[in-house]
């Protein structure tokens, strides 16, 4: 997740609110525990028949952050996954990026169409077409560590993943992002709230 507080006081987001085709830790609904995977394009489609798709804060409706509606956010499918990228103005939100209090990124979504494979004890799920509902920005942990499900409505499902799952950096990169992350905080402490 990339974030920037700008000259004009507004933040802007950027990240992956999924990652496409890569199994979540394991999830608990109707049939049991499973774990699933989001196929290829699904994300693309249900963006093409969305007439709009809100970015909320902690999946809660009251909390609008931006949506595409007003041009405030940007969603597209690639090669890794769903891309958000968004210009939120929401006071608070700002405060908890300055805070390094942001967490990662989930979706709500309704499934349309899935498949199921039984696979020894846990049931392995593809959704293959979804109506995408929003996407969320989290100030909480998820309740698992790469992958978490809450049930907002009946047939309303969401999902969370950070933003670069399965890759793992090295010493070196992890030192140049404590550097980058430092420079920032620097910055913001010296600079832009002198």
């Amino acid at each position: 997740m990339q974030v920037e507080v700008r000259n004009d006081g507004k933040l802007e987001i950027s990240g992956y609110v999924n990652a496409i085709d890569r199994y979540s830790k394991e999830l608990y609904g109707s049939k049991g525990k499973f774990i699933e995977k989001v196929a290829p394009t699904v994300f693309q489609r249900a963006l093409e028949k969305a007439r709009n798709v809100d970015m909320l804060l902690n999946h809660d409706v009251r909390r609008k952050l931006a949506s595409m509606e007003d041009g405030t956010l940007e969603l597209k499918e690639d090669n890794i996954g769903l891309h958000a990228k968004a210009v939120i103005s929401d006071t608070e939100v700002i405060e908890e990026a300055r805070c390094g209090n942001l967490k990662g990124w989930s979706f709500g979504f309704r499934a349309l169409n899935d498949s199921w494979q039984e696979d020894g004890s846990v049931a392995k799920r593809t959704l293959e077409e979804i109506d995408l509902m929003e996407v969320s920005l989290l100030t909480i942990e998820p309740a698992y560590i790469a992958t978490s499900v809450q049930v907002r409505s009946e047939n309303v499902e969401q999902r969370c993943i950070r933003d670069k799952p399965d890759v793992k950096e090295s010493d070196e990169e992890i030192a140049k992002q404590r550097s980058l992350v430092a420079t920032r905080v620097w910055l913001l402490k010296n600079v832009l709230f002198s």
